[in-house]
């Protein structure tokens, strides 16, 4: 068992424990830290909240390897404990973190570099057929009130692309 304190966030020991074969215990942030509330990230120019320690743990790892609970609700944590304790676990590496996947990624990255192009002054148009990711793959779904884009896309099993924004955010786009 790997228990979290709640700092540093997204550090790399608890992905260190996961592919061990350890389970992640952490706290949730209830409110979740921000430069609102949170003294680390006063004065970074962020308006990102962390629902907890390691929130890409909690969101795309999950049980039985990762378990986020309220610390100070005795009775779940006590009940998270005694589950953890019960269940056995292989180890676990997402694919992402293995050689084969940053591969993957170094390779995408390399294929798809998108400089400035020399007829759209903000880079490539959405009509640029090496537009990476291709435009066509934008998908747009309307959050709930108070959800994040980044949790109504994982809701739809899909990622938050920031690249897409700019075809967004545009007023043209919310009166649609």
């Amino acid at each position: 068992l790997f228990i979290g304190f709640g700092f540093p966030y997204e550090g790399p020991a608890p992905l260190e424990a996961i592919a061990n074969g350890c389970v992640f215990l952490q706290a949730r942030f209830n409110p979740p830290h921000s430069s609102l509330n949170h003294e680390f990230f006063r004065g970074k120019p962020t308006s990102r909240e962390v629902s907890s320690q390691h929130p890409y743990a909690e969101d795309f790892i999950g049980k039985p390897h990762v378990w986020t609970v309220d610390y100070n609700n005795s009775e779940e944590f006590e009940a998270a404990i005694k589950t953890i304790m019960r269940t056995q676990v292989d180890p676990y590496l997402p694919y992402e973190y293995t050689c084969e996947g940053m591969l993957e990624r170094i390779h995408a990255y390399i294929q798809h570099q998108v400089g400035e192009h020399p007829c759209s002054p903000g880079g490539a148009s959405p009509r640029d057929p090496h537009a990476w990711p291709p435009v066509d793959s934008l998908q747009v779904w309307v959050s709930e009130t108070h959800h994040a884009c980044t949790e109504t896309c994982r809701q739809h099993g899909l990622v938050c692309e920031p690249t897409f924004f700019r075809f967004l955010n545009k007023k043209e786009v919310f009166l649609q």
